[in-house]
């Protein structure tokens, strides 16, 4: 626990440096002082109020980031290409309607990121999230289609693959 605990503050260290570094750019050693200052008192104040823990800094999740946003690049692509074919089109086909989505995830924060996924992509929009349930108003047909298939669901249950709440996995999980 105690070697979790140094690495995630470690981690979250020389995030938060490579950050300032890249962000001010600026190697004059007093510039480089208030950095090193900064970061350390950052991370000091996020250790003393306990907030560098899974949840909040969920380092499992972000290393599967980086095949979940080029999917989900792709998805806002695919999902702007539907919602300009409606729009163009001179009887412009919009069957607006409120489909439920499961949202099965294991953690508070895989649900949220689902509902988030299926708002950021175009032409739907999470309303409500509540028991395992999100609320999606969605411009047509193709667009619930594609909220409906499951996919999305599919992703975010892999970038939360080892994340665990305080409870057990139900049965049936893995």
């Amino acid at each position: 626990m105690v070697a979790a605990r140094m690495t995630r503050t470690l981690v979250t260290a020389g995030l938060l440096a490579a950050v300032w570094v890249a962000w001010s750019w600026h190697f004059e050693p007093l510039i480089v002082g208030f950095g090193v200052v900064a970061v350390a008192l950052t991370v000091f104040l996020a250790r003393r109020l306990q907030v560098l823990d899974e949840e909040t800094v969920p380092f499992e999740i972000n290393l599967r980031l980086f095949v979940y946003l080029p999917w989900l690049a792709w998805e806002v692509v695919k999902a702007n290409w539907q919602v300009a074919k409606v729009i163009l089109n001179p009887k412009l086909p919009i069957r607006p309607h409120l489909i439920r989505v499961p949202a099965d995830q294991r953690t508070t924060l895989g649900k949220v990121i689902l509902a988030n996924t299926i708002t950021i992509t175009p032409g739907t929009i999470s309303l409500d999230l509540r028991d395992g349930v999100i609320l999606v108003h969605c411009l047509d047909d193709d667009l619930a289609d594609q909220d409906s298939s499951g996919t999305s669901s599919r992703m975010i249950h892999f970038l939360e693959k080892r994340v665990h709440e305080d409870h057990p996995p139900e049965e049936g999980e893995a």
